[in-house]
């Protein structure tokens, strides 16, 4: 039977709904969030709450007071869009040429406005404070350190975030305590030949010749040394250089990911991504320059938020909970989870044949008002007055 809080999410629905549909249609990249973290401000200060803006660039921070004394607990989500085409089909498509909202981010922002709303309308069951938190460049897996560099996490006890997922079907809510998301490193190999004429090959060093042997030499990182079933994920996923047919350029970069779920894979990988790349560019006449750009740890959740989340989740009579094992997805949730207790959790949105994050991307919205649901209830779990 439906209580006070499962009817006031279903009015809530149609709201969500449409503000994620607004932000999809308005999507923006890592650090220039600037229309959505002022859409979030609004609306949080309609609600009475005293908000921050402008934490770590475009980040936003808004507290909530309940009638007594007690712990803090930090609810957060992301807000920035990728660098992708818009292939979705649907009626609200991106209106931002080349930038959409391919993983999610417009929903997560949705249904944390949605939390606030309904735990604003019970701050006398709640113990302690509610931190909302907006966080800038989750994709560049780089904005949740600079938040709390700028001291979202102060006085914080425990957080909780939540994510769509494309390969669950809507009502299954997938969390685990321990690593659940894979740790990241973005690297770059920038590959450096010698420039020349594309009729004379012997009279220059290719370097595009060069990366695509080192594109191919990287694997055997995963697949002849790494112990068969240490998980491990190396992707190059961007290559860039040259712009015309008939030259061979003097330069080719290649950036890809390692996702990994223990500190010394993570270090194997990374010295021989930089060793292999080094001697095949060698034996090419090539050199290389390999740097890490950006880097988050493993997701681990810990188990007593992770027992409200699966409680929360059960008592909206709606979800399915299972243990998926650890994912090589990563998240820069991740550093919050390394300094206080916490729990990632994920909520389908689609299902086996839907269109995978980071491409032609859509999402179940029911999901929307489903992780507005279970932040409400895990908060009002871990804030109930004694």
């Amino acid at each position: 039977m439906a209580d006070d809080l499962s009817r006031d999410v279903q009015l809530l629905d149609r709201d969500l709904v449409a503000v994620r549909r607004d932000l999809h249609r308005h999507p923006e990249l890592g650090y220039t969030e600037v229309r959505t973290s002022q859409l979030v401000a609004e609306r949080l200060r309609k609600l009475g709450l005293s908000v921050r803006t402008g934490v770590a660039g475009t980040g936003v921070i808004a507290d909530l007071e309940g009638e007594r004394s007690g712990g803090t607990l930090l609810l957060r989500a992301d807000m920035d869009a990728l660098p992708v085409e818009e292939q979705s089909g649907h009626d609200f498509p991106s209106e931002t040429r080349g930038v959409m909202h391919a993983c999610g981010h417009d929903a997560h922002v949705s249904a944390l406005l949605g939390a606030a709303t309904l735990l604003s309308a019970r701050r006398d069951r709640i113990a302690g404070r509610v931190r909302f938190l907006f966080q800038p460049a989750e994709e560049l897996a780089d904005g949740a350190l600079q938040m709390i560099e700028a001291g979202a996490l102060d006085g914080v006890d425990q957080a909780l975030g939540a994510h769509v997922i494309s390969p669950f079907p809507f009502g299954v809510v997938a969390t685990r305590p321990g690593p659940f998301f894979a740790g990241i490193d973005t690297f770059e190999i920038a590959v450096v030949g010698k420039a020349g004429h594309g009729g004379l090959p012997h009279m220059s060093v290719d370097p595009i010749y060069a990366a695509a042997q080192v594109v191919t030499a990287l694997q055997s990182s995963v697949s002849r040394e790494t112990k068969p079933g240490e998980p491990l994920v190396v992707s190059i996923s961007a290559i860039s250089g040259g712009n015309a047919s008939n030259v061979v350029v003097e330069r080719v970069a290649l950036q890809g990911t390692v996702r990994w779920f223990s500190q010394p894979s993570r270090e194997h990988a990374l010295e021989r991504l930089q060793g292999i790349a080094s001697g095949v560019c060698s034996a090419l006449r090539a050199s290389c320059e390999f740097r890490v750009l950006s880097s988050s740890p493993v997701t681990a959740n810990a188990a007593a938020p992770v027992d409200r989340v699966v409680a929360a989740a059960r008592a909206t009579e709606r979800a399915e909970v299972l243990d998926p094992g650890p994912l090589t997805v990563s998240e820069d949730f991740s550093e919050f989870t390394s300094r206080v207790p916490g729990c990632l959790f994920t909520v389908g949105a689609g299902g086996p044949t839907a269109a995978p994050h980071h491409h032609a991307f859509d999402l179940d919205e029911r999901a929307i008002g489903l992780i507005a649901e279970i932040f409400t209830r895990a908060t009002l779990s871990a804030l109930r007055p004694e």
